[in-house]
């Protein structure tokens, strides 16, 4: 529901066109948040020091497809058990960030930090700013390694325009208390049911409605008109995923989109589809990717009107999976 009411980084600047953030975004007491630039060693010790995390969503927007080649900006919104716990968050984090004092225009009440790193191979600004509204910690951590010399104002503003959009988009987020949340049913229509179980030890499964979808596109501005187009309204994630879309020929039209959105990643190359289905499209890490986790295999096809995809260890893995995805589905309205 945080994610529902948190824009991507595009909605407030549109250079901001790749998602740079390839991790889950959810954030829990069980995953909670690492805050960057802190003395926090991970994100256990950060918990210890940030306690009362309820949820949260982070999303991140990057303006080059290459670390150090343009600005990049990661945000969260991270709920707390009360308002006293958002404000010890608030005022430690600040506390416990490298840099100086900053300013964000319009937000007196934002706190700032603003520091210069010096890498081996690179320089860069980094720009943190905290804002609290209730129970809610809005962060944002903006890194330019591009302006010489930095131009710090231009970074503020970045910031100040998202501060503006995730204000007005969380007027329409409406939180559950705390008290009540075990009560919240996990599932949509019946969705997750019907969605390929995660492996055991890793028990995950997600309903993500329509904004939040948008934050797990690779180009999110590529995907936002192609989800509007087929009327993509949920999609479910465990060990497989599924997107409902209109009717069947909108899963045609999105699953052109969907493959179009894995092949914007260089790291990816087209594979071998089963034999049973000549319209999936799978794709591989391509020769040389040393770190396979980050490029599994990956495959996707149609189902009436349902888009699925599988990630698998190895390429037959993936390939049963989105079989058995298939036949979780095949005549589900």
């Amino acid at each position: 529901m945080i994610g529902a009411a948190s824009p991507l980084p595009y909605e407030y600047d549109h250079r901001f066109v790749y998602n740079s953030l390839q991790v889950g975004r959810e954030l829990t007491a069980d995953d909670p948040p690492w805050y960057p630039g802190t003395d926090f060693k991970d994100t256990q010790e950060a918990l210890a020091a940030i306690p009362g995390v309820v949820a949260g969503w982070m999303a991140a927007g990057a303006r080059r497809n290459n670390m150090f080649t343009g600005r990049d900006i990661a945000t969260m919104v991270v709920r707390f058990t009360d308002n006293d716990h958002a404000r010890f968050a608030y005022d430690e984090l600040a506390r416990r960030t490298k840099g100086e004092p900053g300013e964000i225009p319009g937000y007196s009440d934002a706190r700032v930090r603003v520091a210069l790193i010096n890498g081996s191979f690179y320089r860069q600004q980094d720009m943190r700013a905290w804002l609290i509204r209730g129970d809610l910690l809005i962060h944002a951590a903006l890194s330019d390694p591009v302006s010489i010399p930095f131009d710090t104002a231009a970074n503020a503003d970045i910031v100040k325009r998202f501060f503006d959009k995730q204000l007005a988009m969380l007027e329409t987020y409406s939180p559950t208390p705390v008290a009540e949340l075990d009560k919240v049913p996990l599932d949509v229509d019946g969705l997750l049911s019907r969605t390929l179980p995660a492996d055991r030890g890793r028990p995950f499964g997600a309903v993500y409605p329509r904004q939040a979808l948008f934050h797990l596109a690779n180009r999110p501005d590529r995907m936002a008109p192609a989800i509007a187009d087929a009327d993509v309204d949920y999609s479910a994630v465990a060990g497989g995923s599924v997107y409902r879309t209109r009717d069947a020929a909108a899963a045609i039209r999105y699953l052109a989109a969907k493959a179009a959105d894995v092949a914007t990643n260089s790291k990816y190359e087209p594979m071998e589809r089963p034999s049973t289905m000549p319209d999936a499209r799978c794709y591989n890490a391509k020769p040389g990717q040393y770190i396979i986790l980050d490029v599994p295999p990956i495959c996707l096809t149609t189902v009436g009107r349902y888009v699925i995809g599988s990630v698998g260890a190895n390429p037959q893995d993936t390939h049963q999976r989105l079989a058995a995805q298939y036949k979780l589905l095949a005549g589900y309205p």
